[in-house]
């Protein structure tokens, strides 16, 4: 059934991955030495600024999406968990990499400051750990009602 707390979880990773366009890795005001950067022109960081991290991204939601009408196949669902881990971990290291590398670059006198998007992949991570849990209680339950028949 679709009422499953894994769909719940599933939907708030989606939720995180997608929201990740409207919110910043980095951003810096206008004006600033740091925004002569070209990852930093329209003054944030996100993942419309690297190809790599659009791609997890967009990866990582639309297997989260996928992921919440297969509760009737919940073998494939967790696999389809397990990847969405990945995707959110390869996410996370490429997001933070790429904010390293940004902020190394910030010239002299400049500054960029953190957003709450690189909060974003460890929030999908967290919640695709939690569907995978909560499908693999599931699957034992059904194994426990088939012993009893």
């Amino acid at each position: 059934m679709i009422q499953r707390i894994q769909s719940l979880f599933f939907t708030i990773a989606a939720g995180v991955l997608f929201g990740q366009f409207g919110v910043p890795y980095l951003q810096t005001t206008a004006g600033d030495p740091a925004s002569t950067l070209e990852p930093l022109a329209d003054g944030v960081l996100n993942p419309m600024d690297n190809y790599g991290i659009l791609g997890l991204t967009l990866l990582g939601g639309f297997i989260a999406l996928g992921s919440i009408f297969l509760f009737n196949n919940r073998p494939l669902q967790a696999k389809l968990a397990g990847g969405g881990i990945l995707v959110s971990v390869f996410l996370l290291v490429l997001a933070g990499f790429v904010s390293k590398v940004t902020l190394d670059a910030v010239p002299q006198g400049g500054h960029a400051d953190f957003g709450a998007g690189l909060a974003a992949p460890v929030i999908a991570l967290v919640n695709f750990w939690l569907a995978l849990r909560n499908i693999r209680k599931d699957e034992a339950l059904v194994k426990s009602m088939d012993r009893l028949r």
